[in-house]
């Protein structure tokens, strides 16, 4: 499918996340009227996937107008995207008004990614984080444990470590442990771990490392080497997986659900399609996907709005510049609301080098789960503006020609 140069291509994004709220205001904002852009989101208001943990605790936590933070330039539908044909050029979107049909020239996924399905007996016992209605459900369930009960969160990666330190700063009354298969604080360098295990055990926090989980029972887990850990509220914080969308509508997508693309974040078996944060498996420096996280996010967003602006506006794209190129450089976690850790990383995001902690950690991690509205904001006033992090050229992914 082709737009013709007097015409204005009509691009559909799917969500209103970090990745897609940033597609759309970039993309209406530069296109010089020759692109209109409409976003579908399930809900009317902003989520902070990244303040999901507060919320579960009770902390209060802003929800922006999606309509106003997007502008004027940007038409927003509230509802669920139903049945999308991205070789037709058609999607159902069922909302509060009713069934509609909306058609477009390109589409952009961005529907993110929630908690994978518990791979164990006993899913329906546990709670999650990964998701708006997950955190509003564990909220009400963690706020009714008695005092002295136990509550147990699964998975040491960053979503648990910070979950783990916010669940036992905020109830220090009920006893918390954070059970993993792996190493506890194994992703950090040696200083930054230790400090970590330190942190949590000053929360009272029992670490459990090389810990596996057979089955979850609504009062206990049962471990693969035969003992029970008591656990009247169990959180499951394992990996992440997209919606269903891309697979029901007949688009390529991994053993995830994320839509699989090439370097410049077109899908392998729809290039009509550009798929955006988690949404997207695309090739890293290191020949796997990139990291699934804010700091992929926003710049494949910007990336995506770029290409098709180039493609609405006729534009030759800049020599090196149509393959998505980004170069991590640290990752900022918090245990609990007053420590954190400010960890450097290479460009595969794998930590290296130098931690900080303390004030400095802390600052950058306010900053960060608090400017993300601000820099879609930024964004939406000020088109173009904000750029990213490159990695050294030579480890890019080349631009595959697409098909036909």
């Amino acid at each position: 499918m082709s737009t013709s140069p007097k015409n204005r291509m009509r691009v559909l994004v799917v969500g209103a996340g970090y990745a897609g709220a940033t597609a759309a205001v970039r993309l209406a904002g530069r296109s010089r009227g020759r692109v209109e852009v409409t976003v579908v989101n399930p809900r009317p208001t902003f989520v902070n996937r990244l303040r999901l943990h507060h919320l579960a605790v009770g902390r209060r936590v802003p929800a922006p107008d999606l309509a106003e933070l997007l502008g004027r330039g940007v038409t927003f539908v509230e509802g669920y995207v139903t049945d999308l044909d991205p070789d037709a050029g058609r999607a159902r979107i069922s909302g509060p008004d009713g069934m509609r049909e909306v058609s477009f020239d390109r589409v952009v996924l961005a529907t993110g990614s929630t908690t994978e399905p518990v791979p164990v007996p006993g899913g329906d016992h546990v709670h999650a984080v990964g998701d708006l209605e997950s955190a509003h459900r564990l909220r009400a369930a963690f706020a009714a444990l008695p005092e002295g009960a136990d509550a147990a969160v699964v998975g040491g990666g960053l979503t648990g470590l910070e979950t783990v330190g916010e669940l036992a700063e905020t109830r220090p009354d009920v006893r918390v442990r954070l059970v993993t298969a792996g190493e506890v604080a194994a992703w950090f360098t040696p200083r930054a771990a230790d400090y970590v295990r330190r942190t949590l055990a000053g929360l009272n926090v029992e670490t459990l490392g090389d810990t596996h989980v057979l089955a979850v029972e609504p009062d206990r887990l049962l471990l693969a080497d035969g003992a029970e850990l008591p656990s009247a509220l169990t959180v499951w914080c394992g990996g992440f997986a997209a919606p269903p969308l891309a697979r029901e509508s007949g688009i390529a997508v991994d053993a995830q659900g994320a839509v699989i693309t090439d370097a410049t974040l077109r899908s392998l078996s729809h290039p009509t399609v550009l798929a955006v944060g988690d949404s997207g498996h695309t090739p890293g420096p290191g020949g796997d996907r990139y990291s699934m996280s804010c700091q992929f996010a926003f710049p494949s967003a910007m990336h995506a709005a770029n290409l098709l602006r180039a493609e609405a506006l006729d534009l030759e794209p800049r020599p090196g510049r149509s393959a998505f190129n980004l170069s991590f450089t640290a990752r900022c976690v918090s245990l609990g609301g007053h420590n954190a850790v400010l960890q450097k990383t290479d460009h595969d995001d794998v930590a290296t080098g130098r931690a900080w902690t303390g004030r400095t950690a802390r600052l950058v991690k306010a900053i960060q789960v608090r400017g993300v509205v601000t820099n879609i904001a930024v964004e939406r006033r000020i088109p173009g503006v904000i750029g990213w992090p490159h990695a050294d050229p030579a480890t890019r992914p080349a631009a595959q020609p697409l098909p036909g």
